[in-house]
C-alpha cells in the first residue's frame, strides 16, 4: 500500500511536471516607434520626433501577473538650428530590463499594463542609466501572435552623469510584433 502511494504521488508529479513548464511562455518581438525628446530645452528646440526599433522579451508566467522583461531599442534623432541651419544628429542606444504588471485582461484579447524599467543608455560615446515608466497592451492576434502597444517616459541619463549635463527625456511611443513560443 505504501509503495503504491509513493509511486502514484510520483507518476503525478512527474506529469504536472510538463504542466507548469509549458505554461510559460517566452516572448519575442520586433518593432519600434516615435520617440520625442521632452528635456533639456536645448534639445526639444533642435531635435524634432524621430523614429526608434528594437527586440523586446517576454516571460509570462500565466499564474502570476508579474512579467520580466528584456529589451534593446536604438533611438536616432534630427536636428536642425533655425537660425544658424545647423544640422546634426543624435543616437541613443538602450539596453535594458523590466517588470510588467499585468491587469485584469479585457474582452476582446486586450491584456493591459503597466512597466518598469531600468536601462543603460550610450549616446555621445557616454554609457549612463537610466529608467522608464509607461502603460501598454498586448492584443491577442491569433494564439502565438500578439501586438504590444506602449507609450513610455523615459529618462536616459538619470544617474552617471557629469555635473553640467542635464537629464535627457523623451516619450515614446511604440509598437512590437510579438511571438509565443513555448
Amino acid at each position: 500500500m505504501k509503495k503504491t502511494n509513493i509511486f502514484s504521488f510520483a507518476v503525478m508529479f512527474l506529469l504536472s511536471i510538463p504542466t507548469f513548464t509549458s505554461a510559460q511562455l517566452v516572448k519575442i518581438g520586433v518593432g519600434g516607434g516615435l520617440t520625442q525628446v521632452l528635456a533639456p530645452e536645448s534639445y526639444t528646440n533642435y531635435y524634432s520626433t524621430e523614429w526608434n526599433a528594437g527586440v523586446i522579451a517576454k516571460l509570462d508566467l500565466p499564474l502570476l501577473p508579474i512579467t520580466p522583461r528584456a529589451f534593446i531599442l536604438y533611438n536616432s534623432f534630427w536636428g536642425e538650428d533655425a537660425s544658424s541651419k545647423a544640422e546634426g544628429s543624435l543616437t541613443i542606444g538602450e539596453i535594458g530590463v523590466g517588470l510588467q504588471y499585468n491587469f485584469i485582461p479585457l474582452p476582446a484579447g486586450f491584456d493591459p499594463y503597466i512597466a518598469l524599467d531600468l536601462e543603460l543608455s550610450r549616446y555621445q560615446g557616454l554609457n549612463r542609466f537610466g529608467a522608464g515608466v509607461g502603460l501598454g497592451t498586448e492584443i491577442n492576434i491569433i494564439p502565438i501572435l500578439d501586438l504590444d502597444v506602449y507609450a513610455c517616459y523615459k529618462m536616459f541619463n538619470l544617474v552617471g552623469k557629469s555635473e553640467v549635463e542635464e537629464t535627457i527625456s523623451a516619450l515614446t511611443l511604440d509598437v512590437f510584433i510579438l511571438f509565443s513560443f513555448l
